[in-house]
């Protein structure tokens, strides 16, 4: 079981050694590619994660890999880091949580956009650009489809949902219809 204390400490400390979005885009990338390669090599991942191949051992494989690989000083470090104080099967954990925290160290609002039929890019910009101006803040926005709605958008930022869908409005629409139907007692 992953501990969400140690996620974050780890998590945080990379996103804070990230200052650009440039920077932050490189090593995220080469933390997924070294992940998809402990993940399509069992034989690695388990030398590298079992408690009793020495941290030395370990230190020497991943330097090779990353010699190899040509990764950046950062994501170097960060690999080392974890190999040091046995912590390497976090890094999945990490890369996946690393996103979200770079973004709310940086003081930008995250959105989940939900739509019946893909937005195009000038549908796109037009709503960030519309968040942006409401939560006086950059927003990057994450876009999927969803055929339930059946038109208009979902949009979520945290906890707080903002539904101006079809499908939004219909349960409203039903909610308001039940509350006025008297109930047979």
């Amino acid at each position: 079981m992953m501990n969400p204390a140690l996620l974050k400490r780890y998590s945080e400390g990379l996103a804070a050694a990230l200052p650009d979005e440039a920077e932050f885009l490189a090593v995220y990338g080469e933390l997924e590619d070294f992940c998809s390669l402990l993940t399509g090599n069992a034989r690695l991942k388990a030398i590298l994660i079992r408690p009793f191949v020495s941290s030395t051992k370990k230190a020497v494989i991943i330097e090779e890999i990353l010699d190899r690989e040509k990764y950046r000083d950062k994501t170097r470090r960060f690999l080392q880091l974890l190999v040091q104080h046995k912590r390497l099967d976090l890094l999945a954990d990490v890369v996946a949580d690393l996103p979200s925290r770079w973004k709310a160290l940086h003081g930008i609002r995250t959105f989940e956009v939900g739509s019946v039929i893909p937005l195009s890019p000038a549908q796109k910009k037009r709503l960030e650009e519309e968040l942006a101006r409401l939560e006086k803040a950059r927003v990057s926005c994450s876009y999927t489809l969803d055929p339930s709605l059946v038109g208009g958008l979902f949009i979520r930022k945290g906890n707080r949902v903002y539904d101006a869908s079809v499908k939004g409005e219909l349960q409203r629409i039903k909610d308001i219809i039940g509350e006025r139907v008297p109930h047979g007692d």
